[in-house]
């Protein structure tokens, strides 16, 4: 595995934990814009590659048959 922040065996665990944290810090600014706003330019585009990314996790798990 490459150099990923978090450790193989916690990595869904820490990264729904961050997810919750950004879904909460977007509640806070009171609309997707206002809290696109408040993120650096590197922060933004971080924040549009994670859309990006679910996305694609959505469907390879749909794919896969995966139910949730």
């Amino acid at each position: 595995m490459r150099d990923y922040p978090n450790m193989s065996y916690c990595m869904c665990e820490n990264t729904a934990l961050a997810i919750n944290q950004i879904l909460s810090a977007m509640e806070d600014a009171g609309s997707i814009n206002q809290f696109i706003d408040t993120l650096s330019f590197s922060e933004a585009r971080a924040f549009l590659s994670m859309i990006e990314s679910m996305r694609t996790i959505v469907d390879v798990a749909e794919d896969e048959g995966v139910s949730y």
